[in-house]
């Protein structure tokens, strides 16, 4: 076979966000800068790296040339059309702008693919509604199965009128005579009627397990619901077992979502937490040597769930040695998963003073909980440090955010590492103290913009005036705060533009805004998912700009995102949308698009 003459695809005619945010000029390639050309090719300053938060090129690039599944060039028309040999594709953009793909640096992509097969109560407009949705899909399954079949479904009360989770009995009622689990939109909650509880083994006499709290009324009875940050590990093993077709067919069904939305990388921010990290190992390496998930993706292993808190845990390359050696260019190890708390909309999340609708709630969780006890936590971080992992802690309250920042201080003043890019998950609430100290320990927070969008009603109520400390995003750039956008989907959306909007916004679904803060730039968001993402998982090596020898994976817009204001992209006017995403110089969406 002859040999590639010239790059394999130029994309033309249309504006390059680099994500550089340096002055640019002219054009770089492989090779170095094109004769007489004058060339500037620092990478990332600005955003996570300190300098200029929102710098324009002084020269903007038009053209990128694309060979080997990398980035080949990128400059003005004129220089990288002239790399172009007899067998290189020509793409004229019409004006479409091209970006580095959108990185989701914190997503359950498997869960995401399997919550498609379960019943969608959440677009029912009120709980009525919902258990009649619920029991005409108990209908449907038990003329579709032979065996009893478990009902599944998903919900969020904060989509009903009533705002409230269904009673046990009222699931009873709804389905008397098959097994039913419901689980709470923010993956923190879980709902079984009498006979899911019954086969689950779930009495007065069972114990909560580690991150699962059984609800029990005033005779101690299991009231169905359970909280924390397992709730379905008391369901786990009266649940049908997961088989790999499923498991494949669920990463199919996620593959197509995430392509649509631009997302050329995605991590899966609890790797194990469906009892079977062998399983879900085998179907990640299936689905990236198929190509039915053509994202990267980078695993992130929930340790409590392979050691016990006093074992040293396995270490990243023993993870690695588990993924297989063909698909180690898609799938990556990265950080180490841990809870601190819960979740503000099951107000479990764990917070220094009580919540503001603390009344309705047993005076023990007027300030939510820790996911685990403390020390415990504590010394399962230390552990992971110790074995190399960077360490990624979900905290969401002030009291869990303090936690985690005050276990990383401790284990950094007694085993230092360079650039150890420890995470906070979720890091909603920020009081000045923690911001300072999150600072202080280079901590990056990997922040989710749709939460506030979908629940921010809910987080008025239960936090008051304290919402001034929630994702206030403008005051913690400023101070140096180092931030990545992610979705958490399916606990959310998940597309990356609907993420930006929704931190332009700032606001619930009755547009109350939670605070003043301006937010954003639209820039800035635009990094947060892109450059900024890659820094959050130690890839900007190889991804996150767009620059000569990075992995070809873009996103093509419909028009330049900085065209429209803020203002526009707060209300959802500003017109931009996905044309095509491609990873490794491949599109896997939208194709036709760039014929």
């Amino acid at each position: 076979m002859a040999e590639q003459s010239g790059p394999e695809l130029i994309l033309h005619g249309g504006p390059l966000l680099t994500m550089d945010d340096v002055p640019e000029a002219g054009m770089t390639g492989a090779g170095g800068a094109s004769p007489g050309t004058a060339t500037r090719d620092t990478p990332g300053r600005g955003g996570l790296r300190g300098g200029p938060r929102d710098a324009r090129p002084v020269r903007a690039h038009r053209a990128l040339a694309i060979g080997g599944g990398r980035i080949l060039a990128v400059g003005d028309e004129e220089d990288v059309l002239a790399l172009a040999g007899p067998g290189t594709r020509l793409v004229d953009l019409g004006g479409a702008a091209v970006l580095p793909g959108f990185q989701d640096q914190h997503a359950h992509p498997l869960a995401e693919g399997l919550r498609a097969a379960w019943v969608d109560l959440t677009t029912a407009p009120d709980l009525p509604a919902g258990l009649r949705r619920l029991a005409a899909a108990a209908a449907d399954a038990r003329a579709s199965y032979e065996s009893e079949p478990w009902v599944e479904a998903w919900y969020h009360p904060s989509a009903w009128r009533e705002g409230r989770d269904p009673t046990r009995d009222e699931l009873d009622r709804a389905v008397p005579d098959l097994p039913v689990l419901l689980h709470h939109g923010s993956g923190h909650a879980a709902l079984g009627n009498s006979l899911a509880l019954a086969y689950a083994g779930i009495t007065a006499a069972r114990a909560d397990l580690p991150g699962a709290t059984i609800e029990r009324d005033a005779h101690g009875e299991p009231t169905g619901l359970v909280r924390g940050s397992d709730p379905v590990a008391p369901f786990a093993a009266a649940l049908p077992p997961l088989t790999p077709e499923a498991l494949r067919a669920a990463l199919r069904r996620v593959a197509t979502q995430l392509s649509a939305a631009g997302v050329t990388a995605v991590a899966d921010a609890h790797v194990g937490a469906l009892g079977d990290l062998v399983a879900e190992l085998a179907a990640y390496a299936g689905a990236a040597l198929d190509r039915d998930l053509p994202q990267r993706l980078t695993l992130m292993p929930g340790l409590a769930h392979l050691a016990a808190a006093d074992e040293d845990p396995p270490t990243p390359t023993d993870i690695a040695a588990l993924i297989p050696p063909d698909v180690r260019e898609h799938i990556r190890v990265g950080p180490a998963k841990f809870f601190a708390d819960g979740a503000l909309s099951t107000a479990d999340a764990w917070l220094r003073e009580p919540y503001a609708d603390a009344a309705v709630r047993p005076t023990e969780l007027a300030r939510g909980r820790p996911a685990r006890d403390p020390a415990e936590l504590t010394e399962r971080l230390r552990r992971a440090h110790l074995a190399g992992w960077q360490l990624a802690t979900h905290a969401i309250g002030d009291a869990g955010v303090a936690l985690a920042l005050e276990a990383y201080r401790a284990i950094l003043a007694t085993a230092p590492r360079a650039d150890h890019r420890h995470r906070i998950e979720h890091a909603m609430i920020l009081s000045p103290d923690l911001l300072r100290e999150a600072i202080e320990l280079g901590v990056i927070a990997v922040l989710q913009p749709e939460f506030v969008a979908v629940t921010g009603d809910v987080y008025l109520e239960r936090l008051g005036d304290r919402t001034a400390h929630l994702y206030a995003y403008r005051r913690w750039l400023d101070a140096g705060l180092r931030v990545a956008f992610a979705s958490d989907r399916p606990f959310s959306p998940g597309a990356p533009l609907d993420g930006l909007r929704a931190a332009l916004r700032l606001a619930g679904p009755s547009r109350r805004r939670l605070h003043d803060d301006p937010g954003p730039t639209v820039h800035e968001a635009l990094r947060a998912w892109t450059a900024d993402a890659a820094w959050a998982a130690h890839d900007e090596a190889h991804s996150g700009r767009l620059a000569p020898g990075l992995r070809a994976d873009l996103v093509v817009l419909s028009a330049d995102p900085r065209a429209a204001p803020p203002e526009a992209w707060a209300a959802g006017s500003d017109g931009i949308a996905v044309v095509a995403t491609i990873v490794g110089g491949v599109a896997v969406f939208g194709a036709d698009a760039l014929d």
